[in-house]
């Protein structure tokens, strides 16, 4: 995605949540085909506003584009607009457009954080937290080179062919397809939280082959939040398959890292965002000198409970291969306030891409992301659930791709694992 916000103090880097994927990615299911129809990328834009929605003077209008493969590729990618590392991270989404879109593209919009379509009744705007599952729009282009002219999500409310020109552009080729709708037009503006595109396959589409891990390892323990350890952690050999955390903030931690039965290639992509990883504090207030929320670290926690999840995922085609938390020892902060180093401290990602032999886009291997898993806690308390021992395993054959938490050792983390697909060659 490309992200490009006017010169407004309201863009301030905002640390509330939408109801996202650099682009993000979940619950994909990616396969590489061998023919796609054409190499021209489509692209969604997405328009809106960050900061404080309620504002009337808030005029701080924003944008971001994904980029949608080529027909012919046979892929699902569902971009999560509520992580905190995607370029859509902070924008609350009132308009879409699209251009050059692929043949017989499906496109799923939805304020689902994970791109269901499951309606509920809650409706919350000041922060769209995960509660808010009002409305769901399917789309599907026709012709090559489809566009959808900019409109409004709230205006894509009849099913058939769509007609609107704007800003020198004309729709053609786009269908909505079927919708849904639990409340007003209006819980459609500033909600969007999940957009799922679905490439076709044509007749040369071909599928690779599962990979299957090697050997896999737990590293050596160091103590989380500890002053002396390095924040930065990561596989020295393979990708993280897993995780062990057990106690305080400052519990011992380790990473499962995995290599592979046959040669695969890692090319390490640079540490994401970093963020508190707390959680969203549903209560918190805007902070209008700095053009956000509160973040949790700034927040009187009362209750948990009333945070919501910050939710990290790998950009798309990629695996974790390490986590970095507590930046105490260094003097580079954010204007949320100091590090000290507990549940409070800053958290950033490594994730990497994967090549079958050597590095070429033709020997790229897929991600398929599943499920996000039950929440556990950190410490290993009946607090939120059974006891556990600390570890955590992502299903054989499969690696981590996400990771999201809230609240202290004591509250709940959540993962995110995925299956490897070698490309068809």
């Amino acid at each position: 995605m490309l992200f490009n916000p006017p010169a407004n103090p309201l863009l301030i880097r905002s640390l509330m949540v939408l109801a996202l994927a650099t682009v993000s990615t979940v619950n994909s299911n990616l396969v590489h085909a061998t023919t796609p129809t054409s190499t021209v990328p489509g692209t969604i834009t997405l328009y809106g506003k960050t900061g404080d929605i309620s504002d009337p003077e808030n005029d701080s209008n924003s944008h971001c584009v994904i980029e949608v493969l080529p027909g012919g590729t046979g892929r699902t990618v569902d971009y999560m607009l509520s992580n905190p590392d995607s370029k859509c991270f902070q924008l609350r989404v009132e308009s879409i457009s699209m251009e050059h879109m692929p043949p017989a593209t499906q496109v799923l919009l939805t304020d689902d954080y994970f791109c269901d379509t499951t309606l509920g009744d809650d409706y919350q705007p000041k922060l769209d937290p995960s509660t808010n599952k009002n409305f769901w729009i399917k789309l599907k282009t026709g012709a090559d080179g489809s566009i959808l002219a900019k409109r409004s999500i709230s205006g894509l409310n009849t099913k058939g062919f769509l007609y609107n020109q704007a800003e020198e552009k004309v729709t053609k080729g786009i269908q909505l397809v079927d919708m849904a709708l639990s409340g007003s037009p209006q819980e459609m503006t500033h909600t969007l939280s999940c957009v799922r595109v679905i490439t076709s396959s044509n007749k040369d589409t071909k599928f690779g082959e599962i990979l299957t891990l090697g050997k896999q390892e737990w590293t050596s323990k160091w103590r989380e939040g500890d002053e002396d350890a390095a924040p930065r952690k990561e596989c020295a050999k393979g990708v993280m398959s897993g995780r062990y955390h057990l106690g305080s903030e400052q519990g011992d931690t380790m990473h499962k890292c995995a290599e592979f039965n046959t040669a695969v290639a890692i090319e390490r992509t640079p540490w994401s965002t970093m963020f508190r990883e707390c959680g969203i504090p549903l209560s918190g207030a805007y902070v209008s000198d700095k053009g956000r929320y509160q973040d949790c670290n700034e927040a009187d926690v009362t209750d948990w409970e009333s945070f919501e999840y910050r939710y990290f995922t790998c950009p798309v085609d990629q695996v974790m291969v390490g986590r970095g938390h507590a930046y105490q020892k260094y003097d580079d902060t954010d204007d949320t306030g100091a590090d000290v180093g507990d549940e409070n401290g800053r958290t950033d990602y490594r994730c990497a891409k994967l090549y079958e032999g050597v590095v070429s886009e033709s020997n790229r291997i897929s991600v398929l992301p599943g499920k996000w898993t039950d929440p556990i806690t950190e410490d290993g308390t009946d607090h939120h659930g059974d006891k556990h021992d600390g570890y955590f395993n992502c299903p054989a054959n499969e690696v981590l791709v996400g990771r999201a938490h809230r609240g202290d050792e004591r509250n709940l983390t959540r993962y995110q694992c995925a299956k490897l697909r070698l490309p068809a060659h």
